[in-house]
């Protein structure tokens, strides 16, 4: 199994690491994996993931991290 692909926003300011989500979606293969960092919970992120068809599910860090995990249906 491929290592999951990571995008760390978490010093970015928005809306890069949403940019760079959706330019890393179509990238993914399917059943790969792509994680996001964030200090925020993305919002407009889950309604793109919703609409093009990818599953995801989020948890809140111990420090505080939003990770998303992304992938391919």
């Amino acid at each position: 199994m491929a290592e999951a692909r990571v995008i760390d926003g978490r010093g970015m300011e928005p809306p890069e690491p949403l940019e760079l989500a959706v330019a890393e979606l179509g990238r993914l293969a399917p059943g790969e994996e792509l994680v996001m960092l964030l200090n925020c919970e993305p919002l407009p992120l889950y309604a793109i993931l919703d609409g093009k068809g990818y599953t995801h599910r989020a948890r809140r860090r111990a420090d505080g991290t939003n990770e998303i995990r992304i992938k391919k249906a």
